[in-house]
């Protein structure tokens, strides 16, 4: 046991690492953006892309147009398919 580490330290109490479950004392925590209570050593910071927020986007449509309507064929002449 690494001496100095769990001595004795008036106002500071134990704690129990949250990320590798070690027991540091609470003037060597940090808490961190998720709430995890951790050494400084396993501290991570928050990543800048998850406090982007995205820009608001306008679709507008340039020449808006309705569906056709569905045209079906029944049966084929074959004679109308070698008019012009």
């Amino acid at each position: 046991m690494t001496r100095g580490l769990l001595t004795p330290k008036r106002g500071q109490h134990n704690v129990i690492d949250d990320i590798d479950g070690f027991k540091i004392r609470s003037d060597k925590t940090r808490k961190d953006w998720r709430g995890f209570i951790s050494s400084k050593g396993n501290w991570s910071e928050r990543h800048p892309q998850l406090t982007l927020r995205p820009r608001s986007e306008t679709i507008n449509v340039v020449d808006p147009r309705t569906r056709p309507t569905d045209k079906f064929v029944t049966s084929v002449d074959p004679a109308s398919l070698n008019q012009r």
